[in-house]
């Protein structure tokens, strides 16, 4: 048994290091939904810092090039319904009833979506920035899907997205449902999605 065990130690290994440089799903949005409608919301988005960070002011002997960050974002709201993100362009929509509680979520997509700008930066630095976030070379391309979360009160029945739209996916664990949209695809000029999440 132990013998096994140290076998597969390397292969666990190299999964968590393909995992910690997979740059897809940085950015997003997270919301804690508590049952009265109220709740707390968390952005992540992929910037590039314009000053000079603490730990490059300690170091000597190196002339800094580029650099990139996740900002995260944190705060409370009241009513669901009332949180709009890039004007109109992430909205919710509380629709169920006591006894059957659900919530749509209006995803925009379009060229110009700012709720799209104001979580990455367009694709030309997202792959400049993967050099500085993976400086094996591995990664070409981060921040190049939003990932869109929500915590029910209880567990989620149904998450469901219309249309579909390449590598879109919604999805649901335990009590948190997750759409998956790639920055592209959330960039064409489409219909927008609607996400349905429904909870016991």
């Amino acid at each position: 048994m132990r013998s096994s065990s140290i076998r597969l130690l390397p292969l666990l290994l190299g999964l968590l290091l393909l995992t910690a440089c997979s740059g897809g799903e940085l950015v997003g949005i997270y919301v804690n939904l508590e049952k009265d409608g109220s709740g707390q919301f968390t952005t992540r988005a992929l910037v590039v810092p314009k000053g000079e960070e603490a730990s490059e002011g300690r170091t000597s002997g190196v002339q800094w090039t580029n650099r990139a960050a996740v900002v995260s974002r944190q705060g409370k709201f009241t009513r669901i319904q009332d949180v709009t993100l890039g004007g109109t362009g992430l909205r919710f929509s509380a629709i169920g009833s006591e006894d059957r509680p659900s919530l749509r979520i209006y995803v925009q997509r379009a060229p110009d979506a700012e709720w799209v700008r104001g979580l990455v930066p367009d694709e030309a630095t997202r792959r400049s920035l993967a050099r500085v976030y993976d400086p094996s070379g591995k990664t070409s391309e981060i921040g190049d899907t939003i990932r869109l979360e929500i915590a029910l009160p209880s567990d989620v029945v149904t998450s469901g997205v219309l249309p579909g739209g390449r590598g879109v996916e919604a999805a649901r664990e335990g009590r948190r449902a997750y759409l998956l949209i790639p920055v592209r695809t959330a960039l064409l000029a489409e219909e927008e999605l609607v996400w349905d999440i429904s909870w016991r």
